[in-house]
């Protein structure tokens, strides 16, 4: 289906100890879409793209790349034709420069 999402986000919770970052958060990304997430600091926006990208794990839910399981080799795939821009140019302050 040429509508179908490459990204699809389903029932996402995500938690640091007793903070709920996301909790049953649904998202879905069109192929060619430009999608930009905007909210105030600390509101889930990095923690999101870094689950997504499989940076960080999910307390439930679901992430489907390319209508399937987001696994490493999938990842792998699915980011041979993906790409990002942080305001500023920022980049995950996580990972050394070579893995951002």
């Amino acid at each position: 289906m040429v509508d179908a999402p490459i990204i699809k986000v389903r029932g996402l919770v995500t938690r640091f100890g007793t903070n709920t970052i996301h909790d049953g958060l649904d998202l879905d990304v069109r192929r060619g879409e430009i999608l930009g997430i905007v909210g105030g600091s600390g509101t889930g926006k990095s923690v999101l793209l870094r689950t997504i990208l499989g940076l960080e794990t999910t307390d439930a839910g679901a992430v489907l790349l390319n209508g399937a399981a987001s696994t490493p080799a999938v990842r792998a795939a699915f980011m041979r034709d993906f790409g990002m821009l942080f305001q500023n140019a920022a980049l995950f302050d996580s990972l050394p420069v070579w893995r951002n």
